[in-house]
């Protein structure tokens, strides 16, 4: 009965492509104002505001005279690795060169490449090492004027800091190390650059490995600004246009009264609920009241947001975990807190002397904003699943 039932343009879990890609064009265009400037480029937000989508839909769309390539390198357990990966994508990458096509061709036949395909690259004989085989490489590309400008998306990069340190401190230091020194040599840094991005502040991973943020310093960081609301209202136009579930103003209004912090992620949930549940009967004609049950229901599903949880469990230690979890329950259950109140607690952790980091860092991730010298839960989403998962707070 609902063969001609049609859905709202959206996606959940992975990356948006193609037409259910939101294009974002004032963040695409800071993030080339910096490459064409001779900046790499740090993408700097929390979860599911979209870095991956806007990076895969650049290396689809680049723009005149740069080849961009994107990768997700969370799989990466060791600088050797890593290293690798890198010179394969410069490789890759010049692959698709027409500026320097006969040099390039020529080029190969010198580093015993067999084969580039989608599946990578095959080698004759591999480099007994790649961190000396890509820096021999950056010199060449930079030496080369026909050499289009190259653009490594790279995603994932704190993630793959932080698991690499677990094991091996010294690789995690070596590729933070090299990273700056590609982009800061001269013979190295004219042609390549490189756009970071990944799920876990990058800050704070490397504050835990070097104990300091120098290796960052040169990077032109781009915040990812939640939807105002007027760009928000036309998010969900444009998400339910030709969808059988349609929205009246009033409608609107109150599912983003409901949301508040404006991300197509947050967006998205409550569009599939509601339409999953409208489908479901039969009746497309929603009201407030469904909007209501579609977020109580979100938030039951503890599916969606777990992983905000995990995340701080997993590249926190145990103590600082438990001290930013507690300040979170805290926030879930009364609102808010104060300076203060976070002192005190900071007191109770023996972390009196960097306890503002733990809340800058919430803040950079995604957690937390500041309103009148209070701090609270982004998004209402998160502070109900916080509740919910933790039901019994004794202040």
């Amino acid at each position: 009965m609902n063969e001609n039932w049609t859905s709202p343009k959206i996606i959940i879990g992975n990356a948006a492509t193609g037409s259910e890609f939101y294009k974002r064009d004032d963040i695409i265009e800071e993030i080339w104002d910096e490459l064409k400037k001779g900046n790499s480029v740090l993408l700097a937000a929390p979860r599911r505001v979209g870095k991956t989508s806007i990076m895969q839909y650049m290396e689809e769309q680049p723009t005149e005279y740069y080849k961009l390539i994107f990768e997700n390198i969370q799989s990466t357990k060791s600088a050797t690795v890593f290293y690798e990966r890198i010179y394969t994508l410069l490789i890759s990458c010049l692959s698709k060169t027409k500026q320097a096509k006969k040099w390039f061709e020529k080029f190969i036949t010198t580093k015993s490449i067999k084969n580039i395909g989608k599946d990578g690259i095959e080698f004759e004989t591999k480099p007994a090492d790649f961190l000396k085989a890509t820096n021999s490489l950056l010199k060449e590309i930079n030496e080369n004027p026909d050499v289009e400008n190259i653009v490594l998306l790279l995603d994932e990069l704190p993630e793959v800091l932080f698991n690499i340190n677990k094991t091996n401190t010294e690789d995690a230091i070596s590729i933070l190390k090299n990273l700056r020194h590609w982009r800061q040599q001269p013979e190295m840094n004219k042609k390549v650059k490189f756009v970071f991005a990944g799920s876990v502040g990058i800050h704070y991973v490397v504050e835990k490995i070097e104990t300091r943020n120098s290796d960052l310093n040169d990077l032109a960081t781009i915040n990812f600004n939640p939807l105002s609301e007027n760009e928000a209202y036309g998010y969900i136009v444009w998400a339910t246009t030709g969808a059988t579930v349609t929205y009246t103003t009033q409608l609107k209004q109150h599912l983003l009264n409901k949301i508040r912090y404006f991300v197509p992620y947050f967006i998205n949930l409550m569009l599939d609920e509601i339409n999953r549940q409208a489908k479901k009967t039969n009746n497309p004609k929603i009201t407030t009241h469904d909007i209501d049950t579609a977020f109580d229901t979100i938030v039951k599903n503890s599916d969606y947001f777990k992983d905000w949880k995990k995340r701080l469990q997993d590249y926190m230690p145990k103590t600082d975990f438990d001290f930013a979890n507690e300040i979170l329950i805290h926030i879930a259950h009364k609102e808010s807190i104060s300076v203060q109140e976070i002192y005190d607690k900071a007191i109770k952790y023996e972390k009196t002397a960097d306890y503002m980091e733990f809340i800058h860092d919430l803040e950079k991730d995604g957690y937390i904003v500041e309103v009148d010298d209070k701090y609270l839960f982004i998004s209402p989403f998160l502070s109900a699943f916080w509740k919910r998962n933790n039901p019994i707070y004794n202040a």
